[in-house]
């Protein structure tokens, strides 16, 4: 008898133990399938939705992709990729004046420092030069991560070109990648679909994480 009551308890600890076992291993299930998505994850998705990106073909030091934040209330959106266009660089920077590289701008992108005007004048007066996009670049060399919505200036004016925010370590990094090699404009495709492309795999610039 006392074997069998030995037994028998054993038994059944075992059994109370495999029991514990099953619903820890339940628990653990229903805690992964309702833990929240990263804040990197869900980044990722929100700026794959919203932000648009283009790819430097040359020169080939700088041949990397780059994200950009389109203006909201101005501006039109990209009908279709502009391949192989010049990127130039704005004399001056600033762009709130007749520009000097006027010829340059014509039927290409334009690369802008913020500044000095409002965004809007800056894609107008882009516009006015025949520049098929605006480029505006943060004025802080050292910004690798903050991104700005672009807003009118309350003017009533309106852009019909597309226009777009880039970080100002991208922008300042492009334009000294230029200068190094005696350059004026990079050719660029813009914008490109990264859709399908996983965020770890894009050729994105050494200098900031995104």
């Amino acid at each position: 008898m006392r074997k069998e009551h030995v037994l028998l308890k054993s038994t059944s600890c075992v059994f109370s133990v495999t029991v514990l076992l099953a619903y820890v291993y339940i628990l653990l299930d229903i805690t992964l399938l309702t833990v929240p998505v990263s804040a990197e994850t869900s980044e990722s998705t929100k700026y794959l939705k919203d932000d648009i990106f283009f790819e430097i073909v040359e020169p080939e030091s700088l041949r990397y992709t780059f994200r950009l934040r389109p203006a909201h209330e101005f501006g039109s959106s990209f009908v279709s990729q502009l391949s192989n266009v010049g990127l130039v660089i704005s004399e001056p920077s600033q762009g709130c004046s007749s520009a000097i590289n006027k010829l340059e701008l014509r039927h290409n992108v334009v690369l802008i420092a913020r500044g000095g005007c409002s965004f809007l004048s800056k894609c107008i007066h882009a516009l006015r030069e025949g520049a098929l996009a605006v480029i505006i670049m943060d004025d802080n060399a050292n910004n690798d991560d903050q991104y700005i919505d672009m807003m009118d200036d309350s003017t009533h004016r309106n852009c019909s070109i597309p226009a777009t925010f880039l970080l100002g370590r991208d922008g300042y990094m492009i334009r000294r990648g230029l200068q190094t090699h005696g350059l004026h404009r990079a050719i660029i495709n813009i914008p490109i679909n990264v859709s399908q492309i996983p965020v770890q795999k894009l050729k994105r610039p050494p200098w900031v994480v995104w």
